[in-house]
C-alpha cells in the first residue's frame, strides 16, 4: 500500500470491478445464475465485504450501483 491518495483510487475502483466481473462471468457461464432483482443485494453483499476487508472506496462504488439497479426501470 501507498499514501499516494491516486493509487489507493485506482485500486479501489479495480476491486469493486472485480467484484461486477465475477458476477458477470458467474451469469455468462451459468445463464439465469444471477436474477437483476437479487443483483442489488448480491452488491451490498460484496459491498459489506468490502469494508470488513478495509476497502471503503470500493464499499462506497459497489453501494452506489445497487443503488443505480435499484432505480433503473425495465
Amino acid at each position: 500500500m501507498t499514501d499516494n491518495p491516486k493509487f489507493e483510487e485506482t485500486e479501489q475502483i479495480s476491486i469493486a470491478a472485480r467484484v461486477v466481473l465475477g458476477l458477470l462471468r458467474q451469469q455468462t457461464e451459468h445463464s439465469g445464475a444471477v436474477e437483476m432483482k437479487d443483483l442489488p443485494h448480491m452488491l451490498l453483499m460484496a459491498a459489506d465485504e468490502r469494508h470488513r476487508q478495509g476497502d471503503y472506496g470500493a464499499e462506497r462504488m459497489l453501494c452506489e450501483w445497487a443503488d443505480m439497479l435499484r432505480d433503473w426501470k425495465a
